[in-house]
């Protein structure tokens, strides 16, 4: 039985289209004279969706936290509404990219280059899968756990308390009012929280693709040896131009994945260093720990994975080979040596002091704040 190698993406792949964050296939289509016209009726419903339930109601919270004159309370409001001002900044870029995604999981899934083969590279590719689906699980019981929580305790404290606070034109501790609103937010906050959950996974499940790719072919480059048989020279000259071949395809393919997640990465970045500051609950400082850690993480994979490239060519039986596949391999090693990095708007390396360097850019800020406010 053949390996779903995108195993890990169909959930998520799911979940966007049921958020309508997904194209369609025929919307994506070049070769319909009607594709125009079906991408635009698609991206309409989508827009439609999401002013309705994610524009308007981070409006709402925006125009909430500026008219309050209580500071307090506009720090309740503000890290939740700079919270969905990141997702509605990663709707409009992945209604602009979502292409690149789709056909890159279409082309892992069917192209035979990405076939994945029995042995340590299938235990490899299944080890990987489960692992990426515990840290999904985490991080969606993190963000979607404490929503119910929050629901449950606004319905017992009626007409007292909303979910979540918002500006609205009308007095909403009335009876039918309040529960009209209620009713909005329970359905605009998960399906909000399940879209950012969801775009956040995607992007690092692509990184996590092209770091198993680099992964596999250091495992594909540290066998090559050859053989006693009569035409071991010439089939070992294919093997190696096909995994030069596959490297320069993944190597494309890492920039593709790089202006997916260019500018939602930037984004988030930017506005986590100031929602740390605000946090007050530990179980969404912990959800918000881990949507800046895991493109950290998956992106610091794709650069040390590409790095070791070098010496898996190394470890193969080079010395026995012949002088013009040594001269190739000598050829293809100095071009390894080129560093691969993922960078969000083109400035920042995606990778472990990406997160560092949030971090402590949310702690200088904190640290400013108080001194200003003992002051």
């Amino acid at each position: 039985m053949g390996l779903d190698n995108i195993k890990g993406s169909r959930a998520l792949v799911r979940n966007l289209k049921f958020c309508r964050l997904w194209p369609n296939r025929s919307s994506v289509s070049s070769t319909s004279t009607s594709a125009p016209r079906s991408r635009l009726v698609e991206l309409m419903k989508s827009f439609t969706l999401h002013f309705i339930v994610t524009f308007a109601f981070t409006a709402m919270m925006w125009i909430e936290a500026i008219s309050s004159e209580d500071f307090e309370h506009c720090t309740d409001v503000l890290f939740i509404t700079l919270t969905m001002t990141s997702l509605v900044a990663k709707i409009f870029n992945n209604w602009h990219h979502a292409k690149i995604a789709r056909e890159l999981l279409e082309e892992w899934s069917d192209s035979p280059q990405f076939e994945v083969r029995s042995g340590p590279e299938r235990d490899m590719w299944e080890r990987e899968q489960r692992h990426f689906l515990r840290v999904a699980l985490l991080y969606s019981f993190c963000s979607l756990g404490v929503v119910p929580c929050i629901f449950i305790s606004a319905a017992y404290n009626y007409p007292n308390e909303l979910p979540f606070l918002v500006w609205v034109p009308f007095d909403w501790q009335k009876p039918a009012k309040f529960w009209c609103l209620y009713a909005y937010q329970l359905f605009a906050v998960p399906f909000t929280c399940l879209s950012n959950v969801t775009l956040d996974l995607l992007n690092c499940y692509l990184m996590l693709y092209i770091s198993l790719c680099f992964k596999m072919l250091g495992m594909r480059l540290a066998v090559l040896a050859p053989t006693e048989h009569r035409d071991s020279e010439r089939q070992l000259r294919v093997q190696l131009l096909e995994l030069i071949g596959l490297h320069r395809r993944v190597k494309a393919q890492a920039e593709k994945i790089q202006i997916f997640i260019s500018k939602s990465t930037l984004i988030q970045i930017l506005l986590s260093s100031i929602i740390f500051i605000f946090l007050a609950m530990a179980e969404y400082l912990f959800a918000m720990t881990l949507q800046i850690y895991l493109p950290s993480i998956y992106g610091n994979d794709v650069t040390h994975n590409a790095d070791r490239l070098p010496t898996a060519l190394y470890s193969c039986s080079w010395p026995d080979m012949s002088k013009p596949m040594r001269r190739l391999i000598l050829c293809f090693m100095i071009y390894l040596n080129r560093p691969l990095v993922l960078r969000a708007g083109g400035f920042f390396e995606v990778g472990l002091p990406l997160f560092t360097k949030t971090m402590n850019q949310a702690y200088s800020l904190l640290a400013l704040l108080l001194n200003v406010n003992n002051k």
